[in-house]
C-alpha cells in the first residue's frame, strides 16, 4: 500500500497531490511524518532528471543527512538503527525551483506503523525573493563555490525567521530575480509577476494547502540595481506588487526589506513606504540589512551572505516582527 501523504504527512510551504505522490518546487518545501519503528525509507523522484535537487533529512529534530536526489535512484534508507519508539522524520527541500523539482512518492516503516502527523505551527510567514531569500552559496567554501549543493535554505534567514517566529514560512524566492527587472535587466520572469501570475494562481487552483500568512516579507531590489534603471520604474513596480498583496492579504503585516549585498534602492523604497503609510491605514513596515562587512560577516558564494550573516539578518527580521505584530 502506498504511503497516504494527504492523511499522514504534514506539509510546509506549497504541494501538489500527484496521481503517484506530491510533489514540489519551491525551497524550504518539506514535509513531516511520525512513525513507531526502527527503519524508515523514501521513495523520491527527481522530476527534471538533471540531479540538481538536494534534500535535508532531520529525525527528531536533528538533522542526519544532507541528500543529491539522484535522477538514476527513487529509494533512500534514511535510517535503520532508530530505537523502536515512536520518531518524527522532515524531508526538506533545500534547493530553489531553478535546481528542480521533487516528487515524493512513498514512505515505508518495516514492522513499524506510521502515526499521526504534528500540529502546524501556530503562525505563517510568506517571503518574496531573490538568491539572498534562496540562500545562495551560503555554506560555499571558497568565493566561487555556487553549485547547488552549496545552497542550504535551512540555514537562509528566511528559513530561520520562520523557526524564531515559530511559523510556517512559505518562501518564494529565485536567484536573479527582482521586482522590475532581473540581473543584467531582463524584464522576463521577475519575481514581481511570477508571484502574481504564477505562484498565486497555483495556490488557488493546485496547492494541497491553503496559506493565509500574518506577516509577509518582500525582499527585492538587489538584482534590480545590477543594470541601468529608473527609481520610477522600479517603484511603480514594487507599488503594483504591494497592492496585489494588500487586495489578496488585507489582514497581512507586510514588511519591505531590502539588503544586505547592495543598498542602492533603500532610500526609494524607503520613501514609498512612508507615502504607502501616509495613503493608508494598513502599515507597511521597512527594513534595511545592514550591508556584508568582511571579514567580520564571513563571505558567501559570488559575493552572497554566509551563515553567519543570514543569522543575524533573521534576528534582525524577526525581532523587527515582534516589536511591531506581537
Amino acid at each position: 500500500m502506498r504511503f497516504d501523504f494527504l492523511t499522514f504527512s504534514l506539509r510546509h510551504g506549497l504541494f501538489h497531490q500527484e496521481q503517484d505522490g506530491i510533489s514540489c518546487f519551491l525551497p524550504g518545501s518539506a514535509i513531516t511524518v511520525r512513525f513507531h519503528g526502527r527503519e524508515v525509507t523514501a521513495e523520491i523522484e527527481d522530476v527534471n532528471g538533471e540531479g540538481k535537487s538536494w534534500v535535508n533529512v532531520y529525525i527528531d529534530d536533528l538533522p542526519v543527512r544532507v541528500m543529491r536526489i539522484d535522477p538514476d535512484n527513487r529509494v533512500y534508507q534514511l535510517a535503520d538503527d532508530l530505537e523502536d519508539a515512536p520518531h518524527t522524520l522532515t524531508l526538506q527541500k533545500r534547493t530553489e525551483a531553478a535546481f528542480g523539482t521533487l516528487k515524493f512518492t512513498n514512505l515505508t516503516t518495516e514492522n513499524g506503523i506510521f502515526l499521526s502527523p504534528p500540529s502546524p505551527l501556530p503562525r505563517r510567514l510568506l517571503i518574496i525573493g531573490d538568491s539572498i531569500t534562496c540562500g545562495f552559496g551560503n555554506e560555499a567554501q571558497i568565493p566561487c563555490d555556487c553549485d547547488a549543493s552549496r545552497e542550504n535554505i535551512a540555514l537562509a534567514y528566511s528559513s530561520l525567521t520562520g523557526q524564531f517566529l515559530n511559523a510556517e514560512t512559505l518562501i518564494v524566492g529565485a536567484s536573479g530575480t527582482g521586482c522590475y527587472q532581473n540581473f543584467g535587466g531582463s524584464k522576463k520572469s521577475r519575481m514581481s509577476d511570477y508571484f502574481m501570475e504564477t505562484i498565486c494562481p497555483y495556490l488557488d487552483q493546485k496547492s494541497m494547502d491553503p496559506f493565509h500568512p500574518e506577516f509577509i516579507v518582500i525582499n527585492l531590489g538587489t538584482n534590480d540595481w545590477s543594470a541601468p534603471i529608473e527609481p520610477s520604474d522600479y517603484l511603480a513596480q514594487y507599488r503594483k506588487l504591494v497592492d496585489f498583496i494588500r487586495s489578496r492579504y488585507p489582514s497581512a503585516q507586510l514588511f519591505c526589506a531590502i539588503g544586505p549585498m547592495h543598498l542602492g534602492p533603500s532610500p526609494h523604497l524607503q520613501t514609498l513606504v512612508e507615502e504607502l503609510n501616509k495613503e493608508s491605514d494598513k502599515p507597511v513596515h521597512f527594513v534595511e540589512f545592514p550591508l556584508i562587512q568582511r571579514p567580520e560577516d564571513g563571505m558567501g558564494g559570488c559575493g552572497h551572505p554566509s551563515i553567519k550573516k543570514h543569522r543575524q539578518m533573521a534576528e534582525q527580521l524577526a525581532g523587527t516582527i515582534r516589536q511591531l505584530c506581537f
